[in-house]
């Protein structure tokens, strides 16, 4: 399997700099298509999950579908796909 270097490279904004640190911070090489689903998500009502108001119930999809997503690129059950906010605080808690 080849790759289009180029064209991957295009689609990280942040490498146009010229320098990649992968051992930087999460987000810090972002994909476009990462940048305009959150630019989405962000545009429209959000708030805690709930079933309620369309924000509660707008950021209970976004989970949703995020953990389908995840469970079908790793072959898993979405039910055991947990976000949160860094694997150390996800193990000690």
């Amino acid at each position: 399997m080849t790759y289009d270097l180029t064209a991957l490279r295009a689609g990280i904004p942040a490498l146009a700099a010229g320098t990649a640190h992968f051992d930087g911070p999460g987000g810090t090489q972002t994909p476009r298509p990462v940048i305009e689903a959150i630019a989405d998500a962000l545009a429209r009502p959000l708030s805690n999950r709930g079933s309620l108001l369309p924000g509660e119930r707008h950021a209970d999809t976004l989970v949703v579908e995020a953990r389908q997503a995840l469970a079908d690129l790793l072959g898993a059950d979405p039910a055991g796909i947990v976000f949160g906010r860094s694997a150390t605080q996800l193990t000690y808690r």
